[in-house]
């Protein structure tokens, strides 16, 4: 539902960094900046933390680029110099433009579904493929729907959140009207397929006698890489090489394509005037290459050792989220603003997607928990004040971003209140969901009469280079 959103939006408006210009477009440079700052946030942590994985996965051969601190698994120094080498390998490759990292990148797309789906076709045809595991007496979700929906916005919604590079680099896409939906709406779909067929190849793979208390007590040697451990146990060397190889190269295209977004990310905040015009130099193969080091630089900052790599992904995802909750928003004011822009993809019923699309972005920061939550909270209002210290025309800039106060707030007591981990507990069933909806009734209604003016939407458009688009951007210049 959410790519939905952004399929239509994106085409329409084809530029770098979307989720930044959209929210310019319909609301102005105070909500764009919250936007583009979760985003950020969010993307900027992706390369470091990608590089980290791809060490721990080599330490099983090179046992000497990782050690233990308090049962906590971080780089040695000696990890911490090879880590600086890849985020700059990285970032070499990104600043040669979009041509050549397609070529990588298509490379290493077609390796990370090829592995996987010959890991469970493999894993499925083997003589030890145990259909018994499907119907065992132990109960398969010992937490019930509350372990289901609590797993969700960590490591799961972050597998699915590739699509919106699609987006971001809609401006160096050849024939985006009919490129993006595709690769949009294609990414969710390949991933959703994929991932079911892995766990459906995962369950009927381990051995019974792993599972003799049950699935939430689930142990077997080499359960750190569960699938090269089942590989292993089942006699499968080479497939297990297969996978440790795998777990290295796609973290890698993982930390190249996430370098790229953030990058035009930081462009388009340039683009709009929230930050300098240096962001937005290019070079000789157009590529925003001052962002790049940019990121390059925050990334070494954060290659310090995290307590957990399952916090720090499910912080990054929900910052995206929320950044993403803005997409419906944008779509049903650009409705408005702009009736006649051209749209080759257009969402049907928007008004009802739209709510039910910011809905599923408020339930999956409240299933994260007050843990992540706070610190969302925490961040965002740290940037918005430097945000405000150096801005100008405060009053003019707050008066199309005033819905944020109540939605971050209204999140914020929610998840404090919650069921969800760092949360007291208070809230009876159903009456958390009964919240979010109409707190995301309320809110969608609040940042739709909050809208900039059709004068100053047709203004901001005309000052884009949108290709074949009509009257609207037309009328304008």
């Amino acid at each position: 539902m959410i790519a939905l959103t952004f399929s239509e939006l994106s085409t329409c408006l084809p530029l770098a960094g979307g989720l930044t210009r959209f929210a310019d477009v319909t609301h102005g440079k105070t909500v764009s900046f919250c936007m583009s700052f979760l985003a950020w946030l969010s993307c900027v942590a992706v390369a470091p933390t990608e590089v980290q994985a791809i060490l721990q996965y080599l330490a099983h051969q090179y046992p000497w680029l990782v050690h233990k601190v308090d049962g906590v698994t971080v780089l040695t120094q000696a990890g911490l110099v090879i880590a600086v080498l890849l985020l700059l390998a990285v970032c070499w490759i990104n600043r040669w433009g979009a041509q050549l990292l397609t070529r990588f990148n298509s490379g290493i797309t077609i390796w990370k579904i090829t592995i996987p789906l010959l890991t469970a076709i493999t894993l499925i045809s083997s003589g030890h493929f145990h259909w018994d595991n499907f119907s065992q007496p132990q109960p398969f979700w010992s937490e019930g729907w509350h372990g289901v929906l609590a797993a969700i916005p960590g490591a799961v919604i972050f597998s699915f959140l590739g699509f919106s590079e699609a987006t971001q680099l809609a401006a160096e896409t050849k024939k985006p009207q009919s490129a993006i939906p595709i690769a949009v709406l294609g990414s969710v779909g390949i991933g959703l397929v994929l991932y079911v067929v892995i766990q459906f190849a995962f369950i009927g793979a381990i051995e019974p006698s792993a599972l003799l208390h049950g699935w939430g007590q689930m142990s077997f040697d080499h359960d750190n890489g569960p699938f090269a451990g089942i590989a292993l146990t089942m006699g499968l060397g080479w497939l297990a090489q297969l996978i440790y190889m795998d777990a290295v190269i796609s973290p890698t295209g993982a930390a190249i394509i996430y370098t790229t977004t953030t990058a035009r990310l930081n462009y388009a905040a340039s683009q709009t005037k929230i930050l300098p015009n240096w962001f937005s130099r290019l070079n000789q193969h157009h590529v925003p290459a001052a962002s790049i080091w940019f990121n390059f630089v925050i990334g070494l900052l954060l290659l310090a050792p995290f307590p957990s790599w399952q916090t720090l992904i499910q912080f990054q995802s929900m910052a995206l989220v929320i950044a993403y909750g803005i997409a419906p928003i944008c779509l049903i004011s650009l409705r408005n603003l702009a009736p006649t822009l051209h749209r080759p993809f257009r969402l049907p019923w928007p008004k009802l997607i739209c709510l039910m699309t910011f809905m599923v972005c408020n339930m999956l920061v409240y299933w994260s928990g007050w843990s992540t939550v706070w610190r969302l909270i925490g961040c965002l209002a740290l940037g918005f004040i430097v945000y405000l210290i150096a801005t100008n025309k405060l009053t003019q800039r707050l008066a199309c971003a005033r819905f944020l106060i109540p939605h971050f707030i209204s999140l914020g007591l929610l998840s404090y209140l919650g069921n969800y981990e760092g949360g007291l507990n208070l809230l009876p069933d159903g009456i958390d969901y009964l919240w979010l909806a109409l707190h995301s009734l309320i809110i969608l209604q609040l940042a739709y009469r909050q809208r900039i003016d059709s004068k100053t939407c047709q203004h901001n458009l005309s000052q884009m280079a949108l290709p074949n688009q009509n009257s609207d951007v037309n009328e304008a210049r």
